[in-house]
């Protein structure tokens, strides 16, 4: 949350070397934030998406809750959001 973002990474760069990318995931505050402002994407609930154009592609940004200890969410909650996002990607 508190991290400076020094250099950013060049994402349109990043995506255009991965054609098949559907999604990106991200699973704190400063990452997510970076990502929906980079995308002009509003800020979906946790364990959600918002759908993004790149190019011709659409994008789901999910942003799921953090793996941290700190986070305050039962760890057995966690992985539920995880595999519903991955089954939702057909990755589960």
């Amino acid at each position: 949350k508190y991290l400076e973002v020094v250099t950013p990474t060049d994402l349109d760069a990043l995506l255009l070397q991965l054609p098949a990318c559907r999604a990106v995931v991200t699973t704190g505050q400063k990452a997510t934030e970076t990502l929906l402002a980079h995308f002009r994407a509003p800020l979906p609930q946790i364990g959600s998406y918002t759908p993004v154009r790149f190019g011709t592609r659409e994008l789901r940004l999910y942003r799921m809750p953090s793996s941290s200890r700190a986070y305050p969410l039962k760890l057995e909650r966690k992985a539920e959001a995880y595999a519903e996002m991955l089954r939702r990607e057909g990755l589960l």
